[in-house]
């Protein structure tokens, strides 16, 4: 009789213990679900903000503005060429870029501008160039691939078709590590001038730390992508890649 006392009373406990854990589980299903509405809704409302203080008079077909990238792939873009500093941009772009590399001379800071206008077909041969390097340095054809596609735009997908972007990197880190562009050159203050100032001549840095989702490229330090002031000044304010800014102008016209 007391066994099966015992028996009963061990069966309700357990009986208690799985209603218990049952509305644990449910509770924290239900927690979490709220946390995820939360932070949809607190999306929602952020994003709605930055629509309503958009620049006005900016649309998402404004030339400047032109996305171009893997998911956006264009041909040969028609547009009037110069030259600046050593380097092929359109025409649009020649007062400000003169401007924004004298202002970083003026601060101290000479800077080399090392690319800018390639055509698709230049591209094309970098992005071959890239592959096969790769490969010289002992990766497979898989790893090569992999690699190039982490810095180096498809051909008909880079910004610099547009003629709007330049490669601009600080001389004396530039030299000093063997002409290359690497990210690392923000750790010098001439490249951290041109960062932070970028946006007062319109430009911006058009492949951020916290951009590569929605760029498709990692992070380059030394890329600059025209779009005009008002523009880049939105856009660095509040950490937005040229994709973003696009999709929120574009919400707005809809």
């Amino acid at each position: 009789m007391v066994l099966r006392k015992r028996s009963l009373y061990l069966g309700v406990l357990v009986s208690l213990s799985l209603l218990v854990a049952g509305c644990s589980g449910q509770q924290a299903t239900a927690k979490t679900a709220t946390a995820r509405q939360s932070s949809v809704a607190k999306k929602t409302t952020n994003r709605q903000r930055l629509i309503r203080q958009l620049p006005k008079g900016v649309k998402s077909t404004d030339a400047d503005l032109i996305v171009v990238n893997k998911w956006h792939r264009h041909g040969e873009l028609s547009f009037k060429k110069v030259q600046v500093d050593g380097i092929t941009v359109r025409q649009s772009i020649q007062k400000p870029l003169t401007a924004f590399i004298n202002g970083a001379e003026k601060a101290g800071y000479q800077t080399s501008a090392v690319s800018g206008y390639r055509s698709v077909a230049d591209q094309k041969r970098v992005w071959n160039q890239s592959i096969a390097t790769y490969k010289e340095q002992g990766k497979s054809a898989k790893q090569a691939l992999k690699l190039t596609r982490e810095y180096v735009a498809v051909p008909g997908g880079s910004e610099h078709q547009t003629g709007l972007a330049a490669d601009i990197i600080n001389t004396k880190w530039f030299t000093s590590h063997g002409n290359q562009l690497l990210s690392a050159s923000d750790q010098s203050k001439g490249q951290r001038w041109l960062i932070n100032h970028a946006a007062q001549y319109g430009f911006v840095l058009r492949f951020p730390k916290n951009g590569v989702r929605s760029t498709g490229i990692d992070y380059e330090s030394w890329h600059f992508r025209y779009v005009g002031r008002a523009s880049a000044e939105f856009m660095t304010k509040h950490h937005l890649t040229l994709e973003q800014y696009v999709s929120l102008l574009k919400a707005r016209e809809s």
